[in-house]
């Protein structure tokens, strides 16, 4: 079994950013202006938290942002405000479906045979593979339904499919604020690929999307059932179940745009766990990156996968299909 691990670059370079930009988290408000030139009135919540941070607003990432937006939420009452702050979770669930959601829906069915992931899917994906996506845009299972492969969302046994893991969740999954469920997947299993917009978020129906912060509450049932949506923890715990089951088995990982960030405690914490369980051989890992990026990607994925890795190859950036 193979297990490939996509990232924000896998998306980000699947298509010519200059034409059609599909940012990584510290180009997202710089590709939010462009999209939408008013940005600054439709997100007001977001524009707060940007000059609190004193970032720039014409270029600024979400990491922190995110972060800003979680703590203030999860630690209000301990900061000594004159008033609290504007609930910005609608607001930044729109902002990305903006950026990710429908325009890359429509998008993915243009990237054909000839760009990196079209081809690593045509050549080296097979049934009984995982794809684990990290990524919150539809990008990678479109692109592998084209290739003609048949997707079956985590949790799943059926051994004539692949496997579709989203640890961070996805612009085309369902949180039903006004029925309290969760939607991951279709009743048949396959996975669900169509986005939801922003009117969606205007009749309570959010898209499960996990921030770019350390401290991720979807992952602590406790704090799920408080909030009334258990099913939240139920569809995120079953991704990362399969992301250390995949870890565990898997005889080669294919690691395309993917970096590892740091903030990701708990993805680095499981994917150790994963490998204390390993029994088989070590593995062999392919890295598809940016040249400029390649070394410094390395270096991450050995202080993560550690003496687990017996083949280390480098194959080369993220290339976009040729028009």
């Amino acid at each position: 079994m193979k297990a490939f691990l996509l990232g924000a670059g896998a998306s980000r370079g699947t298509f010519a950013f200059d034409a059609f930009p599909v940012p990584v988290a510290r180009e997202f408000g710089k590709t939010l202006a462009a999209l939408d030139p008013c940005w600054k009135q439709n997100y007001p919540a977001l524009l707060k938290t940007i000059e609190h941070l004193r970032l720039e607003p014409a270029e600024w990432p979400l990491e922190p942002v995110w972060t800003c937006i979680d703590y203030y939420a999860k630690l209000q009452p301990v900061l000594p405000l004159q008033e609290p702050w504007e609930d910005a979770s609608g607001q930044i669930k729109k902002a990305l479906l903006l950026v990710y959601g429908g325009r890359c829906d429509k998008e993915a069915g243009q990237a054909d045979d000839n760009s990196t992931i079209a081809d690593l899917f045509r050549s080296k994906l097979q049934a009984g593979d995982i794809l684990i996506s990290f990524n919150y845009d539809t990008i990678t299972e479109r692109v592998a339904q084209k290739c003609g492969h048949q997707l079956a969302g985590a949790p799943h046994s059926r051994s004539e499919s692949v496997m579709l893991a989203k640890p961070h969740g996805s612009t085309s999954w369902i949180i039903d604020l006004k029925s309290h469920s969760v939607t991951w997947k279709s009743p048949d299993g396959s996975p669900l690929v169509q986005s939801l917009t922003a009117s969606d978020v205007d009749c309570r129906r959010e898209p499960l999307l996990l921030g770019a912060v350390p401290i991720k509450s979807e992952l602590i049932r406790e704090v799920q059932e408080s909030c009334g949506v258990p099913g939240v923890f139920d569809a995120i715990s079953v991704q990362w179940r399969a992301v250390v089951e995949a870890v565990r088995d898997a005889e080669a990982i294919f690691v395309v745009g993917y970096s590892f960030p740091p903030e990701d405690q708990y993805g680095r914490f499981l994917v150790k766990e994963g490998l204390r369980l390993r029994t088989g051989k070590k593995l062999k890992i392919e890295l598809f990156e940016a040249e400029n990026k390649a070394a410094e990607r390395a270096r991450e994925i050995v202080s993560v996968f550690g003496d687990w890795v017996q083949d280390l190859v480098f194959r080369g950036p993220v290339k976009p299909r040729i028009a």
